[in-house]
C-alpha cells in the first residue's frame, strides 16, 4: 500500500504569507522595469506578505538575443548600484523580505542572481544560478558565469524562524539542486523564473518544468515558489508543497498574490521523521558515491 502524503494544512501549523510578484518586464528597459517591479513590492506589502519574490533578471527583462548578449554587462547591478539602493530603500519601507532577482555584476562578470534583502534594507544573501543553459552561460554562447555555492539562510517571523533557499529557473531540472538544498535543511525554496510554462494543474504525457518542478518539491520534503515574468513570458507563477501539490497557479497577466505557505509542516511532518515520506533516510550515499563523482 502507498504511504498517503501527509496534510500540510492538519494541525494549522506556521506559515508564511509569501507574495509572488508577476512582473510585467520588456527586455533592456530597466527604468520602466524597475518601476512596475517596486510597484508590485508595494502591492505584495500591503496586502501582508512577509516575503516577497520576484522573476528572474527583473530588471533588464532577461533580454538574451545572441548578438546583444555585451549588453548585460552595461545593465547589470552591483548590489549598492543606484538601481539596486532604490530596491533596497523601498524594501526597507515596506519592513518585509524580498527575493530580487537580478543581473549582477562582479568586476568584469556577471552572474545570474537574486539577492535576499532583508526588511531592513541589507542583503542577507546572494544566490548566483548555478546551472545555465548554453544561451547563458559564458562559456558557450552567453555571458553570465555560473555559481558554484547552495546555501540557506534562517529568517525569523514573529515567532517563527523558517529556513529559506534560492534556485533560478533551470536550476529545478538539475536533480542535485533541490537535492542539496534538502541537505542543508531548508524548507522553502524560491525560484525566480523567466521562462514560458504550462498549467501545472494538467494531466500530461510529458514532462514539462511544472512537472519536474512539483516531483523535486516532493522528493526532497519542501515547499517551491516560482515566479515569472509577464510579457516578456506568459506568466504561471505557481507554488507547489512538499508532497508535489499544486497550491495555486497565476494566470497570463501581471499582478501580484500572496499566498498563506504552511512552513511549519515542513519540520513538523517531514523533516522530522526519521524515514522520511520520500525515502530521505533510507538513501546510502556510499553506493551513489562510485557512480556520481563525475
Amino acid at each position: 500500500m502507498p504511504k498517503e502524503t501527509p496534510d500540510i494544512y492538519e494541525g494549522n501549523p506556521p506559515s508564511l504569507k509569501v507574495g509572488l510578484c508577476q512582473v510585467y518586464t520588456e527586455e533592456w528597459a530597466v527604468e520602466a522595469n524597475l518601476g512596475r517591479a517596486l510597484e508590485a513590492l508595494d502591492e505584495a506589502a500591503a496586502r501582508g506578505a512577509q516575503l516577497a519574490i520576484t522573476p528572474e533578471c527583473v530588471l533588464h527583462g532577461y533580454g538574451f538575443e545572441t548578438e546583444q548578449s555585451p549588453r548585460v554587462l552595461d545593465v547589470a547591478e552591483t548590489p549598492d548600484s543606484p538601481n539596486m539602493q532604490r530596491v533596497r530603500a523601498k524594501v526597507a519601507e515596506l519592513g518585509m523580505d524580498v527575493v530580487f532577482g537580478f543581473a549582477e555584476r562582479n568586476g568584469d562578470l556577471v552572474h545570474n542572481s537574486a539577492a535576499l534583502i532583508s526588511r531592513d534594507g541589507q542583503i542577507v544573501a546572494i544566490y548566483r544560478k548555478v546551472h545555465c543553459r548554453d544561451f547563458e552561460d559564458v562559456t558557450r554562447r552567453g555571458w553570465f558565469t555560473p555559481g558554484d555555492r547552495f546555501a540557506t539562510v534562517d529568517r525569523t517571523y514573529g515567532e517563527q524562524t523558517f529556513r529559506l533557499a534560492t534556485m533560478i529557473c533551470f536550476d529545478r531540472e538539475v536533480t542535485e539542486t533541490v537535492r542539496c538544498l534538502r541537505a542543508l535543511g531548508a524548507q522553502l525554496v524560491a525560484c525566480p523564473q523567466a521562462c514560458d510554462t504550462d498549467d501545472a494543474a494538467a494531466c500530461r504525457s510529458h514532462a514539462d518544468n511544472e512537472m519536474i518542478t512539483r516531483c523535486r518539491a516532493a522528493e526532497n520534503e519542501v515547499f517551491i515558489v516560482v515566479v515569472n515574468h509577464t510579457g516578456r513570458f506568459n506568466g504561471g507563477s505557481f507554488a507547489v508543497g512538499p508532497g508535489g501539490e499544486l497550491l495555486h497557479q497565476m494566470g497570463a497577466e501581471a499582478g501580484v498574490e500572496v499566498l498563506d505557505v504552511p512552513v511549519g509542516a515542513v519540520p513538523q511532518k517531514f523533516h522530522n521523521n526519521p524515514l522520511g515520506w520520500m525515502g530521505w533516510a533510507y538513501r546510502r550515499p556510499q553506493v551513489y558515491a562510485k557512480y556520481l563523482n563525475g
